[in-house]
């Protein structure tokens, strides 16, 4: 079987959870002997050593994204005139699929596959439902999406299939490590540790008002910043106004196994985003056996059972946020069994063989 996916980006050491996931998802297809043409813009950075994987480059590596639609449409026909897909696999539908589409007016066996993380990614303005309709098949990484477009573009439920995320087997519980402690100065810290973009929509500066009030009762709390983004220089301002700065270590992202030094550092893993699809950090600090608080809404009771590996918390509302810290934070033991919940749930549900496997089975049923 051979498959086409162009992409805008394909790092497996980005800070954005889609090239992470798709590169995932791609090494994992090539193991199982399916060939992958890949379309990606010029320099963008990738493994070039994968077996089965192909590669075409856009003549330009910058473009506002959803110009995609029209880049894509010549590499496709060329690269399809020398290996015959039988796929089009998208992650970006709304950067990519209209050139796909258009595409596939001219090769009409060809099958296009999208991907959804949110609800919002299948937006096209007044020509949504039409569009949504148009994909042979839709892969979605959990039922809260595959519930929205059912509700909102009557489509069948047996043309979307809800494929969870995994997490790389290198993460696992470790002891924490003695020489971070020593440079972060985290002995005798409870340790609350944040990953992902600085930015607006994963919520960091909400985390310092939680901090405030927490730390007035429990003295011996640090909170980790993992990540970089627009908002680094005013985490900083708003830790210094609330006098937390003492309280706050920020880390530069860090890949691969070294990840695992990190989210072995904490003992509680927050993720207060605003808006989210299936977020990998959470399963991330899961695999390592952590307890996890998350905004409740979107996905993340496939992710956390309330009361069972961590807590469901109110967007924003500091107050809920504060007491479900506070449970685990106060008890060792409350912390040690919902880690261990958090794990036993990694290894039955969230693991990247499991995805890969049940996207393989989708794309050889529907190109029969």
């Amino acid at each position: 079987m051979v498959i086409c996916s162009p992409q805008l980006g394909l790092s497996q050491d980005s800070v954005l959870g889609g090239e992470v996931y798709d590169h995932q998802i791609l090494l994992g297809l090539s193991k199982l002997g399916i060939k992958v043409e890949i379309i990606l813009p010029k320099n963008k950075p990738h493994d070039q050593n994968i077996k089965n994987w192909n590669f075409t480059y856009l003549p330009i590596s910058h473009f506002p994204a959803v110009i995609g639609n029209l880049l894509m449409v010549p590499y496709l026909f060329s690269v399809y005139k020398k290996r015959k897909f039988e796929i089009i696999r998208l992650h970006q539908p709304q950067f990519l699929g209209l050139g796909a589409l258009f595409f596939k007016v001219f090769n009409n066996k060809v099958k296009i596959v999208s991907t959804y993380h949110q609800f919002k990614e299948s937006n096209f303005l007044f020509l949504s439902k039409q569009i949504n309709k148009l994909w042979d098949y839709i892969i979605v990484d959990s039922e809260n999406v595959k519930t929205k477009l059912i509700k909102a573009y009557k489509i069948p439920s047996t043309k979307i299939a809800v494929i969870h995320n995994g997490v790389p087997t290198y993460l696992k519980p470790t002891s924490k490590n003695s020489s971070l402690m020593n440079r972060l100065k985290l002995k005798g810290k409870i340790v609350i540790l944040y990953m992902g973009l600085f930015d607006k929509r994963k919520n960091p500066l909400f985390l310092l008002d939680v901090l405030s009030i927490l730390q007035k009762e429990t003295h011996n709390l640090t909170l980790l910043f993992w990540g970089k983004g627009p908002l680094e220089q005013k985490i900083i301002k708003k830790a210094k106004d609330l006098g937390l700065l003492g309280k706050i270590k920020i880390i530069k992202p860090i890949f691969g196994k070294e990840k695992n030094k990190i989210h072995n550092l904490c003992d509680i893993f927050v993720h207060p985003s605003l808006d989210e699809g299936f977020a990998l950090a959470p399963l991330e600090s899961m695999s390592c056996a952590k307890p996890i608080v998350i905004t409740k809404g979107f996905s993340a009771g496939e992710a956390v059972k309330d009361g069972l590996n961590g807590y469901l918390a109110k967007s924003n509302d500091v107050q809920d946020w504060c007491d479900k810290i506070k449970k685990l934070a106060r008890s060792p033991r409350l912390m040690e069994k919902m880690g261990k919940a958090s794990l036993e749930k990694v290894k039955k549900e969230f693991r990247w063989d499991l995805s890969v496997e049940k996207h393989a089975e989708v794309f050889k049923r529907i190109s029969k």
